[in-house]
């Protein structure tokens, strides 16, 4: 039975983006008959590591702080597989994880041995123990990885620990948590759970789903033009209550509009052809549209020519509905907004734009 122990860096140890990646991961793992523990760091009385070397000299293997390192030492010893799974913090590791990392101290020797090239440390206890690398982070490409990817390769190479797999994640905010990207971020789920499989039965993750874990659901572009509506929209007066619901609750009417366009349903539209005009009044007044052609859903702001249906409404109206706190088909019946043009289209709006009204 394959034991594997995973610690995760996140200062949001059970809802953060990282352990929703990291628990797929595990369950895949579990389903071969793993047997699987987490650590939440932020959860742990973990003391700095202050380079004293007592733990190479006056009582080797063994720290002078009597915190819960020591214990989570054991677990480490006596795991086959050891993960660690952190957001991306300044590119690199958050600052739980770093502790984690530098008060291991004690499992290796002081001495200077030559592998190769290079001089390391020696291993203090034998051990077969292999590592994997779980990560997320907000930048839209992989690259930003980089620097970490960097760090752990250089302890594989130093430690003599192989890194078997890294299930990396960009735009994770988006790709794991916004409601339109919902089927598409199932993917990259299936792809987690597919790598905590392949660990046990292969004894490696494979190249062909680490990149299914790590591809882009949206251009990069678009990325940042969603994170920037959102911050401009948190930086407008967002409580911090809406904050921590984001990824259920969109309050600014550019995003559920780009959000809408995203969801078009190309096989429900068929051959249609149209302009969607969005004459926006209240509280996030302005103009937008949708062009829809071959089978295709773009949004611009401003006007779009001829609309062949134009809807005119406050954007706190608009948004309500998009969050499901009014009913779209009552709302027009009550007046809260109006449309003119081709009502056949108004009709079939839900059906093309997977659930919104």
């Amino acid at each position: 039975m394959a034991r594997i122990l995973a610690v995760q860096g996140s200062p949001r140890p059970k809802s953060s983006n990282t352990d929703a990646l990291l628990q797929e991961f595990l369950k895949g793992a579990r389903s071969q008959g793993a047997e699987t523990e987490t650590v939440y760091l932020q959860e742990k009385n973990i003391h700095p590591c202050v380079g004293c070397y007592t733990c190479w000299t006056k009582t080797p293997g063994i720290c002078v702080f009597k915190d819960d390192m020591p214990g989570l030492l054991e677990k480490v010893r006596d795991c086959d597989i050891l993960v660690y799974a952190t957001p991306l913090y300044n590119y690199s590791m958050t600052s739980y994880l770093k502790i984690f990392k530098e008060r291991s101290l004690p499992l290796l020797e002081p001495y200077l041995v030559k592998e190769g090239q290079v001089y390391r440390h020696p291993q203090r206890y034998p051990n077969q123990r292999k590592m994997v690398l779980v990560s997320t982070c907000g930048f839209p490409e992989i690259s930003h990885f980089d620097a970490l990817r960097h760090i752990f390769r250089k302890m594989e190479k130093s430690g003599v620990v192989p890194l078997i797999g890294e299930l990396l994640v960009p735009a994770a905010e988006l790709a794991l948590r916004q409601a339109f990207l919902k089927e598409k971020a199932r993917v990259i789920f299936e792809a987690a759970y597919r790598a905590g499989i392949e660990v046990v039965r292969e004894g490696k993750i494979s190249p062909e789903t680490e990149a299914k874990v790590q591809e882009p659901l949206l251009p990069a572009d678009e990325v940042a033009e969603m994170a920037n509506i959102w911050w401009d929209s948190m930086l407008q007066g967002n409580s911090l209550e809406k904050a921590a619901d984001a990824g259920k609750k969109v309050e600014d009417i550019r995003l559920v509009l780009l959000g809408m366009a995203r969801m078009f349903n190309p096989q429900a539209s068929g051959n249609l052809k149209a302009i969607i005009q969005f004459e926006v009044t209240g509280k996030q007044p302005g103009n937008w549209f949708f062009s829809i052609a071959d089978g295709q859903c773009s949004f611009e702001e401003g006007k779009g020519g001829s609309p062949n249906l134009t809807i005119q409404t406050p954007s706190e109206v608009w948004v309500a509905i998009a969050n499901k706190e009014l009913d779209g088909a009552k709302a027009f019946v009550e007046g809260k907004y109006t449309a003119k043009g081709d009502m056949g289209l108004m009709i079939k709006m839900k059906k093309y734009f997977g659930g919104e009204e």
